[in-house]
């Protein structure tokens, strides 16, 4: 073999390893980069209602402990829609589940009333 065709032969592999490397390196980028499929945790909690937003967009709630999230404290959770706040009023005590979302909201996924 003469020098000319050796020096092709290498820059022909040189060629498909930078390609293959590009190739992985795109393929670990794009497998890094997908967002997280997995479902939301959803807490249980009880507590009572302080107050009621405007359109039942959302509620205040004096919850108690969290146990595994948080200590008692009032917070408002959004409801997946409004109606799930009907027969709700100030100073009923609620027994809810919500999950809380990637920019921090807590969506309520189930409330009743507690007799």
């Amino acid at each position: 073999m003469n020098r000319s065709m050796c020096s092709r032969l290498r820059a022909v592999h040189l060629a498909r390893s930078l390609l293959l490397g590009a190739a992985i390196a795109t393929s670990l980028t794009v497998s890094c980069s997908k967002a997280s499929t997995a479902a939301p945790r959803v807490h249980h909690a009880t507590g009572a209602v302080r107050s009621l937003g405007p359109g039942r967009a959302y509620v205040n709630i004096a919850h108690d402990d969290i146990p595994g999230y948080m200590s008692a404290m009032t917070m408002s959770f959004e409801p997946q829609s409004p109606s799930q706040l009907d027969g709700i009023e100030v100073g009923d005590r609620i027994a809810f589940d919500f999950y809380e979302t990637e920019d921090a909201r807590r969506v309520l996924t189930r409330v009743e009333k507690r007799r």
